[in-house]
């Protein structure tokens, strides 16, 4: 399959990611390095994404769930001009470095620290939305309800004609699910797959940090609690790994992701 785009402002793009990559490893040794790096641009599938999605002209723009912000960053290189929103559930620990991210990034955005499930929004605020792969953290931390409510919420803030682009890990089936109900038609659905192939030693690695970002988005209060969920998860991921290693000889952290993109009624 083939899913990437080509032509000078990819190439642009491209080496903007890789400036910030640089940026956002720095320090690292070489291991940690090819596992914080995939979180600027996620494998391509960013750059696929944004290319994907409807034109933003000067629209206000809202990324709900937007994390280290660097969904943001691809915004304002792919869509210079458009002002933009960022919405997260905090801007502590990791996700303290979505400011010096997008200042790095050379991209200016509103970073607002809310409740995807209530966002802080009159309705019909927003030209457009999106979220990439910030539904399935609402899932491991809200549950189903949860991720529910933020696409309701996401739908609610957004003008009439306005479009919302969902970027997940899930079926086409579950974004059916999640937008049924709501006021919205979908224009286009598709799906790609990361250009990343790692070998035993950084799987190895990347499972261990995705095994604690896991417990961490769970918000497990209780410690003996946190251990287990966090054994449960990586015994998991390894037994996905072993599979991925003996059957092609490498390693790819995140399965298919998949784009639905709906227009408000």
């Amino acid at each position: 399959m083939t899913c990437w785009p080509a032509g000078s402002q990819e190439a642009a793009i491209i080496q903007r990611e890789q400036n910030l990559r640089d940026w956002f490893t720095r320090g690292c040794d070489s291991i940690q390095k090819e596992v914080d790096g995939l979180d600027i641009g996620w494998g391509g599938v960013q750059r696929w994404m944004t290319a994907r999605m409807p034109p933003l002209a000067g629209a206000l723009h809202l990324d709900l769930a937007c994390g280290y912000a660097t969904f943001l960053a691809q915004l304002g290189w792919r869509f210079p001009g458009v002002r933009l929103v960022g919405l997260n559930i905090d801007f502590e620990g990791a996700h303290v470095l979505a400011r010096p991210l997008l200042q790095e990034a050379g991209v200016e955005a509103e970073l607002v620290q809310a409740d995807a499930r209530r966002m802080p929004f009159g309705d019909n605020t927003f030209g457009s939305a999106s979220c990439f792969l910030g539904l399935q953290d609402i899932e491991i931390g809200f549950g189903e309800t949860g991720v529910l409510a933020a696409v309701a919420e996401a739908v609610r803030v957004l003008r009439p004609e306005g479009v919302l682009s969902l970027v997940d890990e899930f079926s086409f089936e579950q974004f059916d699910a999640l937008l049924g109900g709501l006021p919205v038609v979908v224009i286009d659905r598709a799906s790609c797959a990361l250009e990343v192939r790692w070998n035993r030693e950084i799987a190895e690695r990347a499972i261990g940090l995705y095994a604690e970002g896991w417990v961490a988005q769970a918000r497990i209060a209780d410690r003996v609690a946190q251990e287990q969920t966090r054994i449960a998860v990586y015994n998991q991921m390894e037994q996905e790994m072993e599979r991925q290693l003996a059957t092609q000889g490498y390693y790819i952290p995140f399965g298919l992701v998949r784009l639905v993109v709906a227009r408000k009624r």
